[in-house]
């Protein structure tokens, strides 16, 4: 039995599902929510179960997740675990393939952490910890930018020196690659057909939109770090660097300093002192402009890089929303969708209120653009692309 880890760590939570031939059999999440912290655990076909954790054991997730697996391994009489993969959410060439994990990938993630300052500690600490526990099973990353490298040559280059580009290895790699390709996957079993001009807008706690033509990414709102593009819960986006530099030297910002002031006190929480998408738009329904705003600033950006993606795409036909924030959040994807109808997206207010995280059609049946709700599978796509990594058919 071909049995795969699926590991997709966080800040503030952390995802872990056991597949064995493919098949989804037990998910693990574990959450520091404002309560406490909490781990989550469901069982193919049951209902999920939560309960309170110390922080000690929340830290340590993985002795907990190697707990469940041995025992669901040996009452299965499944055998031993096959592999480990983690998503990787890394700037650079080198991480647009999926990869075993070995010293060289180590070695190449540490001297990529300041890029990504929000991602790569966590993800080092991760594989730190899975080593540990999972001595025997085959470690190895899912690129989060893979999907991506289809992007064309206009589209992936920054414009500056070519020399100074090629030798410090400064392009748009793009990511949430593994969300947009589990929508490419499953768009068909949603709307019965494989679109060849399709926009997915993924929306949580990080935002991007990429424009997919014929299953393939031609153009996405995130470049060289996940950084960049829209404003999302902490991050701020695309900023022009002579402001930045400007920043810099009113505060006296290190190099350091400014990366982590673009990651934790931008987006949303810089404009409305606020990350969560939730409790923003309760403020909104409390008449707080400084929400108010933020969420029309938040939703601007996302109309203007659906529309910038028509241009790569020459059209639209389908348009995917996707993620925790989209799924769960009638009133957000309206906010979002209102003002597109130039685009010829029409979207039917019945349909759009009575779906919430769940997958559906919210369009109107004459809308020109079929405008989908999807849940993300980043799960689901780690763990075949495990099995090919592997060897396994």
């Amino acid at each position: 039995m071909a049995t795969t880890l699926v590991v997709n760590p966080g800040s503030s939570s952390r995802k872990y599902a056991l597949y064995c031939d493919g098949n989804l059999v037990l998910d693990l999440r574990f959450e520091d929510t404002q309560a406490g912290f909490e781990m989550c655990t469901r069982f193919s076909g049951g209902q999920q179960i939560c309960e309170p954790i110390k922080e000690s054991q929340f830290s340590d997730a993985q002795a907990l997740v190697a707990d469940e697996v041995d025992k669901y391994l040996f009452r299965e009489s499944a055998g031993s675990l096959g592999s480990v993969i983690v998503r990787v959410v890394a700037p650079g060439t080198y991480f647009q393939n999926h990869r075993v994990i070995d010293d060289e990938f180590i070695k190449k993630l540490q001297a990529s952490g300041v890029s990504a300052p929000l991602h790569i500690p966590t993800i080092l600490r991760e594989i730190a910890g899975l080593k540990k526990h999972f001595k025997l099973a085959k470690l190895l990353a899912a690129s989060d930018s893979a999907f991506h490298k289809t992007m064309p040559n206009k589209a992936r280059c920054y414009s500056i020196d070519a020399v100074d580009a090629r030798a410090h290895d400064l392009y748009r790699f793009g990511y949430h690659g593994l969300s947009v390709a589990s929508i490419v996957r499953r768009v068909h079993s949603v709307i019965g057909q494989d679109p060849e001009r399709m926009i997915v807008c993924h929306i949580g706690s990080g935002a991007s939109v990429t424009a997919v033509k014929a299953g393939r990414s031609v153009e996405t709102t995130m470049g060289f770090s996940p950084t960049s593009g829209l404003p999302m819960s902490s991050r701020a986006g695309d900023l022009d660097a002579a402001a930045l530099l400007e920043l810099m030297r009113f505060k006296n910002l290190r190099l350091d300093d400014a990366e982590m002031y673009l990651n934790t006190r931008g987006g949303l929480a810089g404009l409305a002192n606020e990350p969560d998408i939730r409790r923003l738009l309760d403020r909104r329904a409390q008449y707080d402009s400084t929400a108010k705003q933020a969420l029309e600033k938040f939703a601007y950006s996302i109309q203007q890089a659906i529309a910038a993606s028509t241009v790569s795409l020459g059209g639209l036909d389908v348009l995917v929303l996707t993620a925790t924030a989209a799924v769960r959040s009638a009133e957000l994807r309206h906010l979002i969708l209102a003002e597109l109808s130039h685009l010829g997206i029409v979207v039917s207010p019945d349909r759009n209120n009575a779906l919430v995280g769940s997958d559906g059609v919210v369009s109107v049946r004459n809308s020109q653009v079929k405008v989908v709700v999807m849940r993300t599978d980043e799960m689901g796509e780690m763990a075949n692309i495990a099995y090919s990594l592997a060897g396994v058919e």
